[in-house]
């Protein structure tokens, strides 16, 4: 059974909606064309409407873990192991320069939203969710628009003011077929998931529609999977590599122990996702069984700030 991310297509103002597949990158055509469409005298007075931002990037930076050794990281990206690869962006938005662009890549071998470097010059662009995504318009080979979606972060030295108008701009919304007795609404979380996983299965079983590689051997295999779209499993352990609202702070996980145990190694893609539990530990995303939302449970645990202080606690008796 194949797992895909349940997000879906359309075009309102004030609302990003998106494919059945969860991939972002077709939407920024489409929007592009039907804005053209709705304004055939003037297409660059629709495109400014649904895109109001204007990101000027001066500089672009391709983080490399393997430094100039190209063919070692060709050789990772083949295999679906390459370790996290980021695209930095020297950039302001609207002149302004107080936030962070950046995107890391997906798997490249089921990648749904390309994270590539940039040539500098200006792009038009657009709050995504919450504001901690940003989706730019960039020409391809073609001369056709595609969006490529960059996560943001504000400067801690230079943070925008709390007033700043470029935060009252338009937030685009996703759009999310739920399932019965569920509205979209109850879906506010994004979880963007980068395709690589890592499984624990007992000895011997394998999961379909995968290609792993092997690391230890003993009462539990450990592998790291390159997937097509999502991988069920029945007895096992999954760790996801991915993004919720933005920070990569966090481990997503789930446990199958039974034929009926809900847990799966989800594709490339945007997730719409919502709180399971009220202390916050667990979450529900979406995704799409059978051609119907359904909702899978994993495991949300914070990892600390390294960069914030430890919580007080009082002193031992």
């Amino acid at each position: 059974m194949k797992w895909l991310p349940r997000l879906l297509t359309g075009l309102l103002l004030s609302t990003l909606s998106l494919p059945a597949a969860g991939q972002l990158q077709k939407e920024a055509a489409e929007a592009t064309q039907q804005a053209s469409q709705k304004s055939a005298a003037d297409p660059n007075e629709a495109l400014r409407t649904e895109f109001p931002l204007l990101v000027e990037v001066s500089k672009s930076q391709y983080d490399n873990p393997f430094g100039d050794d190209s063919a070692t990281l060709a050789k990772a990206e083949e295999d679906g192991l390459a370790p996290p690869l980021l695209v930095v962006l020297t950039s302001t938005i609207n002149e302004e320069s107080h936030w962070t662009l950046i995107c890391r890549r997906e798997n490249v071998r089921n990648e749904t939203n390309a994270c590539t470097p940039l040539a500098a010059g200006k792009y038009p662009a657009r709050w995504i969710h919450n504001g901690e995504l940003l989706q730019l318009l960039v020409k391809n080979d073609e001369g056709k628009f595609e969006g490529r979606f960059f996560d943001v972060s504000s400067k801690r030295q230079d943070p925008p003011q709390p007033d700043d108008k470029l935060l009252r701009t338009t937030h685009y919304q996703l759009v999310v077929e739920a399932p019965n007795g569920k509205r979209a609404e109850d879906y506010p979380m994004l979880l963007h998931v980068y395709g690589a996983v890592r499984l624990r299965l007992p000895a011997g079983s394998l999961p379909s529609h995968a290609r792993c590689i092997f690391s230890s051997y003993s009462p539990y295999t450990t592998m790291d999977c390159v997937n097509s779209g999502g991988i069920e499993i029945y007895k096992g352990h999954v760790d996801l590599d991915s993004a919720l609202d933005g920070s990569w702070g966090w481990t997503i996980s789930c446990d199958a122990k039974w034929r009926w145990s809900k847990c799966a190694a989800l594709g490339p893609g945007f997730y719409a996702a919502r709180w399971r539990s009220a202390d916050r530990q667990q979450i529900a995303v979406l995704a799409e069984v059978g051609g119907k939302p359904e909702e899978i449970t994993f495991d949300a645990k914070k990892l600390p700030d390294p960069s914030e202080p430890p919580t007080a606690r009082p002193p031992a008796p």
